[in-house]
């Protein structure tokens, strides 16, 4: 599969323009240095988590589907079963219909380009409550695409097995542990974890992630 570049304007799913404005609100809810002074780490601009959106919504466009990397080096997908692709086919469906709802709205609390207006327009409509379920959404997405494995956002793995200095998680870039929404396993069935009780990394993702969307829902990030 050709690679990507982060300036590359080929989406599979995203208008230029809602690349703009998916890129700008996910750096606001996992700001990086270039959009929270003082912020040591990378964010998701710098991750290109909107390449990792933009490949899950578009991921019936290619063949096999973008939903489980295969792990090995040319960074390709497996196929997937026909219950499989159901299932992918109906979330992935509303997922765009969100992200296409979703990006009108922040347009619209915006002042009309949510992408190109000040930062503390930005803030307020992504504070809205009209926005709030979007928000989440594009939180959780921002998250797995800055930390996740990088094929997901059309990158060769690296060799070094961390990404953006960042230790890779348990079962990270493997056939079984796929990015994009939420698995329905139960999280102690995840990874090689083989100890009693769940998995308490999985745990600790866990618990981050609920008090990370608390803190991003009261509007508390990038400032």
């Amino acid at each position: 599969m050709e690679e990507l570049g982060p300036d590359d304007r080929n989406w599979l799913f995203f208008t230029p323009h809602e690349a703009d404005v998916v890129r700008e609100a996910m750096a606001l809810l996992v700001p990086g240095p270039a959009d929270a002074p003082g912020e040591p780490g990378p964010g998701a601009r710098e991750a290109d988590a909107v390449r990792y959106a933009d490949r899950l919504l578009g991921a019936f466009t290619v063949e096999p589907p973008l939903v489980y990397a295969s792990g090995r080096p040319d960074g390709s997908f497996l196929p997937l079963t026909p219950a499989q692709r159901t299932g992918w086919r109906r979330r992935v469906s509303d997922l765009r219909r969100a992200y296409r709802t979703g990006v009108t709205v922040l347009d619209r609390l915006a002042g009309g380009d949510f992408a190109s207006a000040s930062p503390a327009s930005r803030h307020r409509a992504l504070c809205d409550a009209e926005a709030a379920v979007f928000r989440d959404q594009l939180f959780d997405h921002a998250v797995e695409g800055t930390y996740g494995a990088p094929v997901y956002r059309g990158r060769p793995a690296p060799a070094n097995p961390t990404l953006l200095g960042l230790p890779a998680p348990r079962g990270a870039g493997t056939a079984t542990t796929p990015a994009g929404p939420p698995r329905t396993d139960p999280p102690e069935a995840v990874g090689p974890y083989a100890g009693p009780g769940p998995d308490p990394v999985a745990v600790l993702a866990r618990h981050f992630t609920r008090a990370a969307r608390l803190i991003a829902s009261s509007g508390g990030y990038g400032g």
